[in-house]
């Protein structure tokens, strides 16, 4: 029975860990979504943020893709040796970021292809890179 316990205490020291506090280290606090104040589109997005590990990721990706569909030239500074259009502020507003998407076929056939077909239509990527893995 001895080397029972041993076991049982090998596994227990593997599987239970001594909690540690993150109070005061920089992780976003999880929370989701409150339904409770109704149903805002833009509020659940924003949510995905501290919602979890993917969802997490997923409000991560979001704020990127904001970020590239509002980012004109004109935040930038001119370069030094730019042209003169290159420095014309009308020219400069008119750039914006170009945005590729790449997705493997499976997602043609998932209710992802719904979301790619609205990015298209709507000239919300520049290009498409569609990647066919066959086995």
């Amino acid at each position: 029975m001895e080397d029972g316990n041993k076991t049982l205490d090998a596994v227990r020291s593997v599987l239970f860990k001594e909690s540690e506090t993150l109070e005061g280290k920089n992780f976003p606090r999880i929370n989701g979504y409150d339904f409770n104040k109704g149903v805002d589109l833009a509020g659940l997005i924003f949510s995905m943020a501290s919602t979890g590990f993917q969802a997490s990721n997923l409000g991560d990706a979001i704020q990127v893709v904001n970020q590239m569909l509002d980012w004109r030239l004109s935040h930038e500074e001119p370069a030094e040796d730019c042209s003169e259009e290159e420095r014309d502020p009308s020219y400069r507003e008119s750039i914006k970021c170009k945005i590729f998407l790449g997705f493997t076929s499976i997602l043609i056939s998932s209710g992802v292809r719904e979301i790619i077909r609205f990015l298209v239509e709507h000239r919300m990527v520049s290009g498409l890179t569609l990647w066919v893995f066959m086995f």
